[in-house]
């Protein structure tokens, strides 16, 4: 993953200018932490506001905990 990539990926955060739409969308890639802790993406809502939301990367994830905040990318293989 590298910044300016598009991922597509169900946001955490709520909005009025989603709609009703809480399928996964489109969200850019905006910032990487330096070590890679985690990455920020914007979303762009139905109306075209952004938003942005903070993700924890796959191999932060906490074995038998559910963690929504770190979602399988297409690349990624499950590790628990």
């Amino acid at each position: 993953m590298k910044i300016g990539y598009i991922l597509t990926i169900k946001p955490n955060f709520y909005t009025e200018y989603m709609g009703a739409n809480d399928q996964p969308r489109p969200a850019q890639v905006v910032y990487i932490h330096p070590e890679s802790r985690f990455y920020v993406v914007e979303f762009r809502s139905d109306l075209g506001i952004p938003w942005r939301e903070t993700f924890y990367p796959y191999t932060r994830r906490i074995e038998g905990i559910v963690d929504r905040s770190a979602p399988y990318l297409p690349h990624e293989k499950e590790l628990f």
